[in-house]
């Protein structure tokens, strides 16, 4: 049996990366795609924080990030996400695929963790 999983990155080779490192375990289906600046990300905590609410300061600046830029013009790194990874992992690599995504700064719907 398969769970679905998708996952949140502040960048995209972030996501790129994840999804590499995925490929060891017995997943499916997986994809990256970039995130409409339009969504709305409510209830998105990072992977570390699985099963708990601790920890979850500055999650404002997932939901809304900061639009200003520099001087020369370069957009700040506001920690916000841009892109997302979706795949299918066997039940029993779970754990195994969250601890890849918690090293890669993956941030899921806490619902669904």
């Amino acid at each position: 049996m398969t769970k679905h999983i998708e996952a949140f990155f502040k960048t995209e080779n972030d996501a790129e990366s994840a999804k590499a490192e995925l490929q060891k375990l017995s997943i499916s289906n997986q994809f990256v795609e970039p995130i409409p600046e339009e969504s709305r990300l409510t209830g998105i905590v990072p992977v570390l924080n699985q099963g708990t609410t601790a920890g979850v300061a500055g999650f404002r600046d997932f939901i809304k990030p900061n639009k200003s830029t520099s001087e020369d013009d370069t957009p700040p790194d506001t920690g916000h996400l841009t892109h997302l990874l979706h795949f299918d992992v066997d039940k029993d690599d779970y754990n195994d695929a969250l601890a890849i995504l918690k090293t890669h700064d993956g941030h899921m719907d806490k619902d669904k963790i």
